[in-house]
């Protein structure tokens, strides 16, 4: 049976029609599609517009928002929290559901700094700040930016069987700290790129861009999409 994969949506807008949209990237609802699994997109409770909102001005979620999203996530086998430009409180929720669930999730870029935010009390914490490097971080441009080193002890090892490998890169905010996540991965210049929390089945977090190098035929993003589809299907055989 297909895993069902849930992505928190992501707010954008229609240039065109000038209307403000919750959705996903099509390179991310692709690479889930082409690793096995059926895509959904996992969309946000409150009835605020959550394009122009300033997640720290939002009320915080009532009982009745978290029900909003237990609804939906409980339909999920995996979860993916992508890439964006803001963090809401939503993001933080999925996160304590997959935990609390051992559902097996992603985050990606902003995603896996979502996962930073989070300690054992519930709490929101941060330690986000601008790189300061020699390596440009943010090149929208290049399909290869640096390396990321890994630990011999990651999963994200265990999955490539390789300590480097060349990634893309699309952030100007590093993570400085993890508090229930354990760092493995980092670029020359020391910057966070890969955590993860040993305890789950398969919990990851990446700076950079794994979905856009799938379609670029690139080996080291399609074998990590494939071992999260794949666990996420030995989920649906769980439940």
């Amino acid at each position: 049976m297909k895993p069902i994969i849930g992505i928190i949506g992501r707010n954008h807008q229609d240039f065109d029609l000038h209307h403000h949209l919750i959705g996903t990237s099509e390179d991310l609802r692709r690479a889930i599609i082409n690793s096995g699994g059926i895509p959904i997109i996992i969309t946000p409770p409150q009835d605020v517009e959550y394009y122009d909102a300033i997640p720290s001005k939002l009320p915080k979620l009532t009982d009745e928002d978290k029900k909003f999203l237990d609804r939906q996530l409980s339909l999920c086998h995996g979860i993916v929290i992508p890439g964006g430009i803001k963090r809401f409180e939503y993001d933080i929720y999925a996160l304590e559901y997959a935990i609390k669930h051992d559902l097996p999730t992603m985050g990606i870029c902003i995603g896996m700094q979502v996962m930073t935010m989070l300690n054992e009390q519930g709490e929101m914490v941060t330690s986000n700040s601008k790189i300061e490097s020699s390596i440009d971080h943010c090149q929208l441009d290049k399909d290869y930016v640096h390396d990321v080193i890994l630990d011999k002890n990651s999963l994200l090892y265990k999955i490539l069987g390789k300590e480097r490998l060349k990634v893309n890169s699309r952030h100007n905010m590093e993570v400085k700290d993890t508090v229930m996540f354990k760092t493995f991965g980092r670029s020359e210049d020391g910057v966070i790129e890969e955590i993860e929390k040993q305890d789950q089945s398969f919990m990851i977090g990446i700076q950079w861009h794994p979905e856009i190098l799938v379609h670029l035929g690139d080996i080291d993003s399609k074998l990590i999409f494939d071992a999260f589809i794949k666990k996420a299907e030995e989920t649906t055989y769980d439940s």
